[in-house]
């Protein structure tokens, strides 16, 4: 069955929230104070289909990770570096990427 999650947060301050959608906070200490967000997922009745909100502070970072499944990434604010294997790359607001899979990132 579609979903729709409505924004019900405000991009003026930065405050990114979808209506039925509990952010979860990481807790371990390498990536603590990071919140990730399902937008669609096994909630949602899509077992093979995801889409995340992830929120990383200033200063913090998210753990390195490989697996099967290919992915992209939309950077909504903010800068970062990224990791894609051996390169690493400085990216800001509205640049996408794609991971393949089995690419450590």
């Amino acid at each position: 069955m579609s979903r729709l999650h409505r924004f019900t947060g405000d991009k003026a301050v930065f405050d990114y929230r979808w209506d039925g959608v509990q952010p979860k906070e990481y807790t371990n200490e390498e990536i603590k104070g990071v919140f990730k967000h399902v937008l669609v997922g096994p909630e949602d009745n899509a077992p093979n289909f995801i889409i995340r909100y992830f929120n990383v502070p200033v200063g913090k970072t998210t753990s390195y990770d490989q697996h099967l499944h290919e992915h992209g990434v939309i950077i909504l604010h903010g800068q970062a570096k990224v990791q894609i294997n051996d390169n690493f790359y400085t990216v800001g607001p509205m640049d996408s990427l794609f991971i393949s899979g089995n690419d450590i990132h």
